[in-house]
């Protein structure tokens, strides 16, 4: 799970920072190397993914499809999207039943969720769906709306500072 992750990563980087003032010469090649170990492993658990699957609400902003097994229940399949720098984000807003809270923005993350759901088709006047589509050739039946789901999720974040709260 990415807290197991997150976990993993900080000690990684206590153990890191241990080692290196556990040298008694703090001066030299060998506190320089202890650094730059420091900073190498920082940037790598900073890309470090992070998954969720369990119970909860998911709310999608953006890009996504719904298969409908009846009026109220069915599958959510949330893929936000990038536009540009400057246009408003599209992403993922989750709270989990064990208390966590999880937060995607645009293509850093994707989500599914298995439940009841509710869906609108726009950007509740946000203005996440105004992006220019390009047409890749490729047949989908994705939509770009506003979208909650109560029930089973499975969330992916691929940020850089991690997708993750308590």
């Amino acid at each position: 799970s990415g807290e197991g992750t997150m976990k993993g990563i900080a000690a990684i980087l206590i153990f890191s920072i241990v080692a290196v003032y556990a040298d008694e010469d703090f001066s030299g090649e060998g506190t320089m190397k202890g650094i730059a170990a420091i900073l190498i492993f920082s940037i790598v658990a900073v890309y470090a993914d992070e998954d969720f699957s369990g119970e909860g609400t998911m709310k999608c902003y953006g890009d996504m499809s719904i298969s409908m097994k009846d009026n109220a229940t069915g599958k959510l399949n949330c893929r936000p999207a990038w536009g540009s720098p400057s246009a408003p984000p599209q992403g993922i807003v989750a709270d989990a039943v064990d208390g966590s809270h999880w937060v995607t923005v645009d293509d850093k993350g994707y989500g599914d969720c298995t439940g009841d759901i509710y869906y609108v088709y726009g950007d509740l006047n946000l203005g996440y769906c105004d992006r220019i589509q390009v047409d890749d050739g490729k047949q989908t039946r994705m939509f770009c709306g506003y979208a909650e789901c109560v029930g089973y999720m499975n969330i992916h974040c691929s940020m850089l500072s991690g997708c993750h709260g308590a």
